[in-house]
C-alpha cells in the first residue's frame, strides 16, 4: 500500500474530524437510531459523546414513538429541560418493548396455547406497546399471515384499551378526579381498535376546539358568564358538533360515543353526548358547566362566578347565589328558561318538592350510567329488528369494524359500567352489581377470554367470601377458561376411512346455511354429532334427514357467533372476497386464498391435514 493510498483513505476521516461539533450534531439527526447505537458511537470517543447527546435522543423518542404509557409522564418530559431525562435509555427501553411485543405476538399467532398469559405479558407494557401493535394491525395485505396478525394485534390492543378504561372508572369510583371527557371516552376504548380517538386524543380535540374558539372570539374572557356560555353553544352548533341531522338515526350505536361524535364527519350525538361536549369545551374556557339530571333528555347547566350574577353584575353582601342557566345543546343554541323545565317536570307528574332533585347537576358516575343505558337501549332495539346489520332501517350498529363485533364490544362496555357503578347509585331501582356478573362472565367465556386478568383485578376481590355463591361461580369460570387456554388441542387427523370419506368439507371453506341463510366459515369438524343428548334434543338433531350420524362442523358466523352445523345444512360457496368474515377470520386463519377461494388455516396444531 502506497503512502498516497493511505493518505487518501485517511482524508475522509480527517475531513469529518475537522468539522465542528455543532455541524456533526446536525448531521447525526439524519442518521438512523440503529446506526447511531451500533456504528457511529463506536468510531471514536468524540463520536460516542456526540451520538449520546440528550437532544438527539429526545428527537428520536418524539419522532419514532407516538404513544407512551402514563408512567413516563412524557408530555411533561418533552416540555422540560432536555438534560433532566436520560433520553437514550428511554429510547432503548421502547425498542426493547417493541422487540418483545413482536416476539410475544408472533408466539400468540403460531399456537393456540397460553394465549391469555401472552396477552397479559403485552398488556403489562401498557401504552408503550401501542405503537408496535398498531404496526401489526396494519400488516400488508401480501403478508402470509395478514388476517391472523391483524386480528391478534387488534385483540391485544382492545385488551389494553379495556384495561385503561376500567382503571379510569375505578379511579372515579374511589373519588379520584376524572374529567368528564375521560370518563365518557372510556366507552370509546371498548370499540376503538386501531382507530384514533383514545383518551389523550379526545382531550387534544377539545384543546384544539378551545384554541379555535378563543381565536374567533378574542373578547371571550371579557364576556359575562351568560354570553360566554351562549357563545360556546353557538360555536358548537355552527360546526355541527351537537345534535343529529335526523331523529330517525336517534338510536344508532355511534351516537353514544363522544370520540366518534367529535371525529365523524357528521358528528352524531345523543342529547347526553351533546351536553357533555358543551360542558367539556365550556370548562376549557373557564365556565362552570355541568350535566343536569333531568330524566329522558339531558340538559346543561351553567353556574355564575362567585359573588356575581350570570350577567357579570356583583352580588350584594349576603345575597344568595343566583340560579344557574340551562341549555339544550342537542336542540338549540339558546338558553332554556327554568320555568319551561318546571312545566315539563310537572307534565311528567312530578311534584314541586321534587324539582330541585331533577334540576340539579348530575355526578360523572351517573352520566356514565345513563350512557350505558343508552347503549343497552340500542342493543335491545337492534335485536328487536331481527339483528340484520345490512338493513336500511334504524338503529345501525356499524362503528369501525364488523358491526356485530362492534355491538358486542359496546354491550360489554355497558355491562362493565353497570357493574362498577351499579350498587351505590342504582339501589333504588333494584339493580345491583351482582346482577351483571353472569352477563359479564358469559361474554368473557365466549368472546373475551383474554380478560381473565381484568376479571381477577376488578371483580374477584369483591367476592372473596367462600359462603357467597358468586365466589365459586367466578372461580369456576376462570378455571374453565384458563384450563382450556393451557391445554394443547387434540389432533384431529383424517387417517381413518370414516374421517376421509365421512367428513366431506375442510377447515377454511365458506358456506351458506341452507335453512337460516347466514354466511360462515368452517373452523373444525366431527365425524358425527359430538354434543350430548340434551343438546341434540333441543336442536332436533334426530329430526334431520341424516340424523346424528353425519359429519358436524364448527363454524364461525359473520355475526361473531360459533355454531355447530350438520353437513346436510351446509351449502359451500366460493365468494371472490367474503368481506363479512374478513375482520373475524384471523382468529382461526392466516389469510384468504383468492385463487382457491378458501381461508388458509392457522390451526394446524389441531387440524394438521386441513
Amino acid at each position: 500500500m502506497t503512502a498516497a493510498t493511505t493518505l487518501a483513505r485517511r482524508e475522509p476521516l480527517s475531513a469529518w474530524s475537522d468539522l465542528p461539533d455543532e455541524v456533526l450534531q446536525h448531521i447525526l439527526f439524519y442518521v438512523s437510531p440503529s446506526d447511531l447505537l451500533f456504528n457511529v458511537q463506536r468510531v471514536s470517543k468524540r463520536f460516542s459523546r456526540l451520538a449520546s447527546e440528550p437532544l438527539l435522543w429526545r428527537h428520536h423518542c418524539r419522532v419514532h414513538f407516538e404513544y407512551w404509557d402514563s408512567k413516563h409522564r412524557i408530555k411533561q418530559k418533552f416540555m422540560g429541560n432536555v438534560g433532566d431525562v436520560d433520553w437514550k435509555t428511554l429510547y432503548k427501553h421502547r425498542k426493547k418493548v417493541e422487540s418483545e411485543t413482536t416476539a410475544i405476538l408472533d408466539s400468540t399467532i403460531e399456537g393456540q396455547v397460553n394465549r391469555i398469559q401472552k396477552f397479559k405479558l403485552i398488556a403489562d407494557f401498557g401504552y408503550d406497546a401501542k405503537d408496535t401493535l398498531l404496526k401489526h394491525c396494519r400488516t400488508s395485505e401480501t403478508a402470509e399471515d395478514v388476517l391472523a396478525r391483524r386480528y391478534y394485534a387488534n385483540a391485544v390492543l382492545d385488551h389494553v384499551h379495556r384495561s385503561i378504561a376500567l382503571t379510569e372508572w375505578k379511579k372515579l369510583l374511589r373519588g379520584e378526579p376524572v374529567s368528564l371527557e375521560r370518563a365518557l371516552g372510556s366507552f370509546d376504548l371498548f370499540v376503538l381498535h386501531d382507530q384514533r380517538g383514545d383518551l389523550l386524543e379526545i382531550s387534544e380535540i377539545f384543546d384544539d376546539l378551545a384554541s379555535v374558539l378563543r381565536a374567533e372570539h378574542r373578547d371571550l374572557d371579557q364576556q359575562s358568564t351568560r354570553i360566554k356560555a351562549l357563545t360556546v353553544a353557538r360555536f358548537l352548533r355552527h360546526r355541527n358538533l351537537t345534535g343529529l341531522s335526523t331523529e330517525l338515526a336517534y338510536r344508532d350505536l355511534q351516537n353514544t360515543f363522544i370520540g366518534i361524535a367529535l371525529q365523524d364527519q357528521e358528528h352524531p350525538s345523543l342529547p347526553l353526548i351533546s351536553v357533555a361536549i358543551f360542558c367539556v369545551l365550556a370548562q376549557r374556557v373557564g365556565i362552570d358547566a355541568r350535566c343536569c339530571g333531568i330524566p329522558n333528555h339531558v340538559h346543561a347547566m351553567v353556574f355564575p362566578r362567585d359573588d356575581e350574577t350570570l350577567d357579570g353584575r356583583p352580588l350584594a353582601t349576603g345575597h344568595p347565589q343566583p340560579d344557574p342557566m340551562y341549555l339544550d345543546p342537542y336542540r338549540s343554541e339558546e338558553e332554556v328558561p327554568i320555568q319551561t323545565l318546571r312545566i315539563m317536570l310537572s307534565e311528567w307528574g312530578l311534584q314541586p318538592s321534587q324539582y330541585a332533585e331533577y334540576l340539579g347537576d348530575s355526578s360523572t358516575a351517573n352520566v356514565i350510567l345513563r350512557t350505558s343505558r343508552n347503549i343497552l337501549a340500542t342493543v335491545h332495539d337492534f335485536r328487536a329488528h331481527h339483528g340484520n346489520a345490512e338493513n336500511t332501517g334504524h338503529p345501525t350498529i356499524r362503528l369501525y369494524a364488523n358491526p356485530f363485533a362492534d355491538l358486542d364490544n359496546a354491550f360489554y362496555a355497558a355491562l362493565w359500567a353497570n357493574y362498577i357503578f351499579g350498587t351505590p347509585l342504582r339501589r333504588s331501582e333494584g339493580t345491583t352489581q351482582s346482577q351483571f356478573i353472569p352477563l359479564i362472565l358469559e361474554r368473557f367465556e365466549r368472546l373475551y377470554p383474554m380478560d381473565a386478568s381484568l376479571i381477577e383485578q376488578h371483580i374477584v376481590p369483591s367476592y372473596n367470601n367462600p359462603t357467597n355463591a358468586q365466589h365459586w361461580e367466578l372461580r369456576e369460570a376462570l378455571r374453565v377458561v384458563r384450563a382450556a387456554d393451557q391445554t394443547p388441542k387434540q389432533l384431529r387427523l383424517r387417517n381413518t376411512r370414516a374421517s376421509r370419506e365421512g367428513v366431506k368439507y375442510k377447515v377454511g371453506q365458506v358456506f351458506r346455511h341452507r335453512r337460516y341463510a347466514y354466511t360462515a366459515v368452517i373452523t373444525g369438524w366431527d365425524i358425527e354429532c359430538g354434543m350430548d343428548s340434551d343438546w341434540m334434543s333441543i336442536n332436533h338433531v334426530d329430526s334431520l334427514a341424516r340424523g346424528r350420524h353425519q359429519s358436524f362442523y364448527h363454524a364461525l358466523v359473520e355475526d361473531t357467533s360459533i355454531r355447530y352445523v350438520a353437513e346436510e345444512n351446509i351449502e359451500i360457496i366460493e365468494p371472490e372476497f367474503p368481506i363479512s368474515l374478513m375482520s373475524l377470520a384471523g382468529r382461526f386463519f392466516k389469510r384468504w386464498d383468492k385463487e382457491e377461494r378458501i381461508f388458509v388455516s392457522n390451526i394446524r396444531d389441531e387440524y394438521p391435514e386441513d
